[in-house]
């Protein structure tokens, strides 16, 4: 062996206990690093097998429990055997001696780390192994808003239990937040009424997850309820985030909720037409109305209901049984299209704001010339 080595060595038999000199050192060296080396490029390959074994164990009776036990325990696996490989070849080198204490902390680091890491994974599932497809979408939310505050949960333990290996103790983060407690309950008083608002949300259920709703006259669709805010896909595409509170304190019409919609129009026709055409043709209008397969018939108003300036009014009042909004767009449209054609077989011409001036007894106009 070469006298730097040789001096490398003899260094490390003296800062490690138990080791006899230096060619049990230059073994122990070749030896860990071998170990390190082999779990550090067949770490992928280990925790497959290791995610094989926990499927068929602990999720053998559901494919899509097996699916996110695989997604949220691969990589923090892959990690840990990584994490391993260096504490294994530690104690192996050293297993006494300053250098052992350091890469012992860096183990017990890893582990949490690694837990901590497949349990947000794990809850950042869409738990469809445990929700079937005939659960209501309340239920879904809730499992959702829950989770969510699992995951602060794990990751507020995670950062005690870290804290600890460097000696700082829980007890101590508690007594220092108790101190700076007024400043603290200040910063996270917004946190805290949208986290309350959040739960008022999914108890009082006055929208779910997919739900159109209209809320400060612009409507969208719910794609998640979080912890401190409720995520709306809006009609252009585009995303709108409201704090809780802010949703919880407003006016929210659920239009997923509507058991009909409502026609309300006015038909406008022009003055010359008499009154026997105006009744004969709300009559028929309304029998064009109730001959839909859709419309409540309970409830169909057509009347003559207004003197406009230019036009004679004839309101027309029903609802109709359709609730997704392209449908009943599509019905509007035979609608007005049947109504246009009803107007036109009876010759009933539709009114456009206009105005007739009228000159009386002969008025003549002179222009004055210059």
């Amino acid at each position: 062996m070469s006298d730097s080595l040789n001096k490398v060595l003899s260094k490390l038999v003296t800062s490690i206990e138990g080791v006899k000199n230096e060619r049990e050192m230059l073994l122990r060296l070749i030896i860990g690093l071998a170990v390190f080396l082999l779990l550090a490029v067949f770490k992928k390959q280990i925790s497959k097998a290791v995610v094989w074994l926990c499927t068929k164990t602990l999720a053998r009776k559901s494919e899509l429990a097996q699916k996110a036990l695989v997604d949220a325990l691969s990589t923090p696996l892959s990690f840990f055997v990584l994490v391993l490989g260096i504490y294994i070849g530690t104690e192996i080198i050293a297993p006494s001696g300053e250098i052992r204490n350091p890469v012992l902390l860096i183990f017990k680091l890893g582990i949490i780390f690694s837990i901590a890491w497949f349990l947000i994974n794990f809850i950042n599932s869409d738990f469809s192994f445990v929700l079937k497809d005939d659960d209501s979408k309340t239920k879904k939310t809730a499992v959702n808003f829950i989770s969510n505050i699992i995951k602060i949960i794990v990751v507020i333990i995670s950062a005690l239990l870290m804290l600890e290996q460097f000696g700082i103790s829980a007890t101590r983060v508690f007594a220092a937040l108790g101190i700076g407690g007024v400043a603290v309950a200040f910063a996270c008083k917004d946190a805290v009424e949208n986290l309350l608002s959040g739960f008022i949300i999914i108890y009082d259920k006055p929208f779910e997850v997919d739900d159109f709703i209209k809320i400060d006259n612009e409507v969208g669709q719910v794609e998640e309820i979080k912890i401190r805010t409720t995520r709306l896909r809006m009609t252009d595409g585009s995303q709108k985030i409201y704090p809780n509170t802010t949703v919880a304190n407003s006016a929210i019409i659920n239009l997923s909720r509507m058991s009909h919609r409502l026609v309300n129009e006015t038909l406008g026709i022009e003055y010359k037409h008499s009154a026997k055409e105006i009744d004969a043709f709300c009559n028929k209008l309304r029998s064009l109305i109730n001959s839909y397969k859709e419309v409540d018939k309970t409830d169909v108003r057509v009347n003559f209901v207004n003197y406009s300036d230019s036009s004679l009014d004839i309101e027309v009042f029903f609802y109709a049984d359709i609730v997704p909004l392209a449908e009943f767009f599509d019905f509007k449209t035979k609608f007005n299209c049947d109504v246009k054609a009803l107007a036109e077989s009876m010759n009933i011409d539709f009114a456009f704001d206009s105005r007739s001036l009228y000159f009386a007894n002969e008025l003549k106009i002179k222009n004055n010339e210059k």
